[in-house]
């Protein structure tokens, strides 16, 4: 079910009309204004203006141009919008929802121009079914809680197809968005269909992803997805189909992931390693044909097959992979990005933490690396360089990644006049891309799961743990809603609090608390 707002404004246009619904959305637009005398009206939609009038952009945001020519009288207009066509023809897209009626596109401004006298703007804007209330973030640091709302407002707005996609540029699902979106969608609202429907499409036409490290990241959204939503019988209908995902079959005589092997098993196919995108993005990342990223995304991918499976040879698999890529990738305490290399870049260095290669003192070495750089990753590498940042005491450094005002960061995309999230830190980091591309929202799960610290450690909620990691942030209040109710936590000098939901347990310091409010130690 489809959610409509409708917002209209009315103004008397001096030939001249722009109009600001305030944020952006996928919409439709009816315009209605009276004429003495027959008119060539431009009206005009887009997401991007400078100065009260609307950028006709180069990427991928929204500029729509209709001339409509009036009758004399009261005319009311639906402003056409053409059949969606993607970027990149014959991928299996998303189109408008049926309930739309037609085409919308994502759109913040109207123009209404040539036209004397009065005119009322009609914007119908759809979103998923919905529940604002079923989240909430509050804390001490106005800059935190912008970024939250933000990304919030991008999960809902962009989660208007029945599956997660990459951006009105494809409107095509990948992995390695929908492995954030689906996140920030649980953290925001306990819906799970879309996230289902995602996850279906990525057995159906996962030959259409190229890059490796995505299709590895597939057990581990089914992992998220069994976790947040206790769905054990998507997840058994999946289970077989996996062992595809992991990609085994391209493992060289060392038993790591070489691109020289997909090129020989699979010469049609355009199989890569991505490590982070775009290329810009990747820390000066020293590229081979044996890569350290994709050889810890499957580690990962073998740990979350564990997990789903209870198959003792997933673990027995990822241990031999963690041995493989300590022997050839580890020189002189630190992790290399490819067989020959002396370079770590940044991505190195977080996915060695991510994926749990590191061993004494090589965490110390590695979190030296990620210490000593900022944001140098794109906006889908966030997601792990901040939970990385969490999981091993560098909960200062994160929040400070996310409350930076830098070119690199989610106040450059509101500064750039972004109201969701833009697939890169902006237009200059990506002359492509689009302002609809809610993998640039991974705030919306990080500050839940991470800085607050409410992760599912059984599916539905059933135990789930309390490991807040607020950093220099002094207090705040955050709700977690699940398939069994909110779960509402208060961290502040004066009052640490919880509300446990029924049918759940939390862990809080080895402490277990079932139904109730808990004040904690």
């Amino acid at each position: 079910m489809m959610l409509r707002k409708v917002d209209e404004i009315t103004n008397d246009v001096c030939f001249n009309g722009f109009f600001d619904f305030g944020q952006n959305a996928y919409s439709t637009l009816e315009v209605e204004l009276d004429t003495n005398f027959a008119e060539n009206v431009e009206i005009i939609v887009g997401e991007v203006a400078r100065d009260g009038r609307i950028v006709h952009p180069t990427n991928y945001c929204t500029y729509i141009q209709n001339i409509i020519q009036t009758g004399i009288g009261h005319n009311v207009v639906r402003f056409n919008i053409h059949e969606y066509i993607p970027a990149y023809g014959g991928n299996p897209h998303c189109s408008a929802p049926p309930e739309v009626g037609g085409e919308f596109a994502p759109f913040r401004y109207v123009e209404v121009n040539r036209h004397y006298g009065k005119v009322t703007v009609r914007r119908t804007a759809y979103y998923p079914d919905w529940d604002d209330s079923a989240s909430d973030f509050q804390c001490s640091e106005p800059v935190l809680k912008k970024v939250w709302d933000f990304c919030k407002y991008s999960i809902k707005a962009e989660s208007v197809f029945d599956r997660y996609v990459d951006g009105e540029r494809e409107r095509m699902p990948y992995e390695g968005d929908a492995f954030i979106n689906q996140l920030g969608h649980f953290c925001c609202d306990a819906s799970y269909s879309t996230a289902r429907n995602t996850i279906d499409h990525f057995f159906e036409y996962g030959s259409f992803t190229w890059p490796v490290e995505w299709l590895l990241l597939t057990p581990m959204l089914v992992r998220d997805y069994w976790l947040y939503s206790g769905n054990e019988a998507s997840v058994t209908r999946w289970l077989p189909q996996l062992d595809d995902k992991l990609l085994l079959n391209y493992l060289n005589k060392n038993s790591l992931l070489d691109r020289q092997v997909y090129k020989e098993k699979s010469p049609n196919k355009s199989l890569n390693d991505i490590v982070d995108w775009p290329k810009s993005e990747q820390d000066g990342y020293d590229f081979s044909n044996v890569n350290f990223v994709p050889n810890a995304y499957l580690h990962g991918a073998l740990l979350a097959m564990h997990e789903l499976s209870g198959d003792d040879k997933y673990l027995q698999l990822a241990n031999a992979q963690k041995l493989a890529i300590r022997r050839h990738f580890l020189k002189d305490g630190m992790f290399v990005d490819s067989l020959g290399s002396r370079h770590t870049a940044l991505h190195t260095a977080m996915f060695a933490l991510y994926f749990q290669l590191c061993e004494g003192d090589e965490i110390d070495a590695h979190r030296k690396i990620i210490l000593g750089k900022d944001m140098n990753c794109s906006v889908y590498g966030a997601q792990f360089l901040l939970e990385t940042c969490f999981r091993y005491s560098m909960a200062e450094h994160a929040v400070a990644l996310m409350t930076s005002s830098s070119k690199r960061s989610w106040l450059n995309m509101m500064r750039e006049g972004a109201t969701t999230a833009m697939e890169s830190w902006g237009d200059e980091c990506k002359q492509n891309q689009d302002w609809t591309h809610a993998w640039g929202a991974a705030p919306a799960n990080i500050i839940t799961r991470c800085l607050c610290g409410i992760r599912p450690m059984k599916p539905a909620f059933a135990e789930f743990i309390v490991d807040p990691q607020p950093g220099n942030l002094a207090e705040f209040k955050v709700r977690q809603m699940t398939p069994k109710g909110a779960i509402e936590l208060e961290w502040s000098p004066a009052k640490k609090a919880i509300l446990v939901p029924s049918g759940t347990v939390a862990i809080y310091k080895g402490r277990r608390f079932q139904e109730g409010t808990y004040v904690l130690s």
